[in-house]
């Protein structure tokens, strides 16, 4: 083989290999640096007559159809109201996502983004119902959080593990002898298998009105008035309920509706709150453990200021925060001591932020709203601290950034406006 065969030939081997690792870096100033290609979000159909649906959007800026949704999967069910998926992409390409009000999760395989498959789907696991959360193991198992036992939308649920097809391994009771049963809603979790710890939330997730409540379930107006303030703490290796911690309540109501606990990168783990609050829980690992408010962001005084989910890069904390519209980010180098460095307000069309999760590839974060029917990307520089909003992801012809789910078509047919909640980027 010749010199400049040889040469031919290492080139097509790197092009390959650019193309596999992610996107590449566009000219100009400002280009997004390598990053996941594609956005899968986690849609419904928002008249509860079509049929739900994962829709795939190209998230590649060099791609011809960049933010453009390319491909929809329906799930052959309507008015599940698709909530959470998990928060980062699977590293066997085997995604979980749950249909709220429906009472049933989903399996969607997307070894091949641009022809995703759902896989299967079930209801209640090992007596108990109305899943919310996923959490990756290391065993590439998944736990998650149900909130109620039985067939009836009620306190008392458990932690479930799963095998990738939905088939049980393990199952345990949330509730705590020592604690009102009333007060025990498995809602959100992570897992700290270092420490053998798992942290997770306890909040009433709420009913829709347009859904029937099943039998057996609390009057809806006690659903949507129930405020909580419990954290608990598990032992992973068995599942072993330790310890029920209640959090120091303030003149803000600070403490009420924990939301999403996460790893911090020195092993530490924040809880906040819906209520716009920051804890450090503290002594996970001992007999005592307990919880310190470090931080109180903007609002928690209405629906329309909440604060929901939060993602962790690095040693940052970005937080969705109603009141602004927009994103906080912390730097939790200390984490007893955290330090707004930057944040980023949104339009008003963009109200209540939601969900959030990073492209872990790249340098972007996807943003929905609660009961939204838009997607939009920000970018953090972690070097500087550093949010803006992606002014390049937007359809084609739009003045505004992001992409619209308020439209007629869809690759899967006419079915008018979505919903949007869960989403994440990848592959990874």
């Amino acid at each position: 083989m010749n010199q400049r065969v040889v040469a031919l030939y290492l080139a097509a081997i790197v092009a390959l290999c650019f193309m596999v690792v992610g996107y590449g870096r566009k000219s100009g100033a400002g280009a997004p640096r390598l990053g996941s290609p594609y956005l899968f979000v986690w849609s419904g159909d928002a008249a509860h007559t079509a049929s739900d649906f994962l829709a795939v959007i190209d998230a590649n800026p060099d791609s011809p159809s960049y933010a453009r949704i390319v491909q929809t999967l329906p799930v052959e069910a309507n008015g599940m109201m698709p909530h959470h998926t998990e928060y980062e992409f699977p590293a066997g390409n085997v995604l979980f996502a749950n249909g709220w009000a429906g009472r049933r999760s989903f399996v969607f395989d997307l070894s091949q983004p641009l022809h995703p498959r759902l896989i299967g789907h079930f209801e209640g696991r090992a007596g108990y119902g109305f899943l919310h959360s996923f959490a990756r193991l290391p065993n590439r198992n998944v736990l998650a959080t149900f909130q109620s036992h039985g067939e009836g939308y009620a306190p008392g649920g458990g932690l479930v593990e799963l095998r990738e097809d939905g088939s049980v391994v393990r199952s345990t009771s949330a509730v705590d002898p020592g604690v009102d049963e009333d007060l025990i809603w498995p809602y959100s979790l992570v897992v700290a298998p270092k420490a053998d710890r798992i942290v997770s939330t306890s909040t009433v997730m709420g009913w829709p009105d347009w859904k029937e409540l099943p039998a057996g379930s609390w009057p809806l107006e006690k659903i949507n008035t129930k405020d909580t303030s419990q954290v608990q703490l598990w032992r992973f290796s068995d599942l072993h309920l330790l310890k029920t911690v209640t959090l120091p309540k303030d003149s803000g109501h600070h403490d009420e509706n924990p939301a999403e606990p996460r790893l911090l990168s020195d092993g530490s783990v924040y809880v906040n709150t819906f209520r716009c609050g920051l804890f450090l829980m503290k002594g996970i690992s001992g007999a005592q453990p307990s919880a310190e408010r470090v931080y109180s962001f903007p609002g928690g005084t209405d629906m329309h200021s909440l604060c929901a989910i939060p993602v962790v890069i690095g040693h940052y904390w970005i937080q969705t925060v109603g009141a602004l519209p927009g994103l906080i980010a912390l730097d939790v180098s200390h984490p007893e001591k955290p330090i707004e460095v930057s944040r980023l307000t949104f339009d008003k069309q963009f109200a209540m932020p939601h969900w959030l999760a990073a492209d872990r590839k790249g340098d972007r974060v996807v943003v929905t709203g609660d009961e939204g029917s838009w997607v939009l990307v920000a970018r953090f520089d972690a070097e500087k601290g550093k949010l803006t909003l992606d002014q390049t992801f937007r359809e084609a012809g739009s003045a505004v950034p992001g992409i619209n789910f308020d439209r007629e078509q869809w690759p899967h047919g006419k079915t008018g406006r979505a919903i949007v909640h869960g989403a994440l980027f990848g592959p990874n």
